[in-house]
């Protein structure tokens, strides 16, 4: 976790590597997500350096810039260099030296000081060490953002079910689906849909929000409720407006492409020892057959895409 910033800049190319690399390390696990953030935020130091007092700023077009390079928002860039700015190279030793893995939005929440307090830096950091040393002490190897903030009083409390509702648009079926999802599970649900709402960006927050005890189990229900207000409010355009048209089948190709898509990249992102401590054997070796049928497919998938290459410069 330990790395020094705010040096020179470095040639572009390994520069862009280094950011394709790091996109790849936080496939890996918890503990390479974390560390290859903060390694982005150091490229991203190198070429937008902090700011000091009396130095002419214009970091806006500096930001604007990398942003575009990295495919983030200028917001997301930003975030990045001020977080990794403030883990120093002493701070991520002594991070490190805990021994407890910890999640990128916990390091987020106390460098950015978004959970309010009148706290300094240097105690925010101290209270940080302590809840990881602490964590370590009870044979934890993992503190979660939700944890610590539990742990400090700083978890706000979850806002009135009729200000989430809001952010839910006009539909009164998906309204009402919402409300009866909620009414299984307030705390959770309530405190799910105000994680999407208020931090869109935060993935692994709202992954830490879902595991949590009944976390699971009430999404699946206000899943079901959701799908349920979706069947009838297309039930209901079918009435008025007849059936959609069937897809062409090159469109239902695409559909089924997208599709699993998505179901791949979600799996990818688990920790395999993990995994392999958890699954019975009789799990393991289905899924290990699957991931084979994966990969025979994706060989296939290459030697298409071989060949088509191969004839279209034939045909050139």
């Amino acid at each position: 976790m330990t790395a020094n910033h705010n040096s020179a800049v470095k040639d572009d190319r390994y520069t862009d590597s280094e950011w394709a690399r790091l996109n790849l390390d936080e496939a890996k696990g918890l503990a390479e997500v974390c560390a290859a953030r903060l390694a982005k935020g150091d490229l991203i130091l190198e070429e937008v350096p902090m700011v000091r007092r009396g130095q002419p700023a214009n970091v806006g077009s500096q930001l604007e810039a990398v942003a575009c390079k990295r495919n983030l928002s200028v917001a997301a860039a930003d975030q990045y260099r001020r977080v990794s700015a403030w883990y120093t190279p002493e701070r991520r030793t002594a991070l490190s030296a805990t021994g407890v893995a910890v999640s990128y939005t916990l390091l987020r929440e106390v460098a950015l000081h978004t959970h309010g307090g009148s706290e300094s830096a240097e105690e925010r950091f101290d209270s940080l060490i302590t809840a990881l040393r602490e964590t370590a002490g009870d044979g934890a190897p993992y503190l979660s953002a939700q944890d610590y903030l539990r742990r400090n009083g700083l978890l706000p409390a979850p806002p009135e079910t009729a200000s989430v509702l809001k952010r839910m648009g006009d539909d009164s079926t998906l309204r009402t689906a919402v409300v009866d999802a909620i009414r299984t599970d307030p705390d959770v649900i309530d405190s799910v849909l105000r994680t999407l709402a208020e931090d869109p960006a935060g993935p692994d927050r709202f992954f830490e929000e879902l595991v949590a005890d009944g976390g699971l189990d009430a999404l699946q229900s206000a899943t079901f409720a959701l799908r349920k207000a979706k069947s009838k409010a297309k039930a209901r355009d079918e009435e008025c407006f007849g059936a959609e048209e069937d897809p062409s089948p090159t469109e239902a190709i695409l559909d089924l492409v997208s599709k699993a898509i998505r179901a791949l990249e979600k799996p990818m992102n688990l920790d395999p020892h993990q995994i392999v401590q958890i699954l019975p054997p009789d799990q393991l070796a289905v899924l290990n057959r699957l991931c084979g049928s994966v990969s025979h497919w994706h060989e296939l998938l290459l030697a298409a895409e071989r060949a088509a290459t191969q004839k279209n410069g034939e045909a050139a």
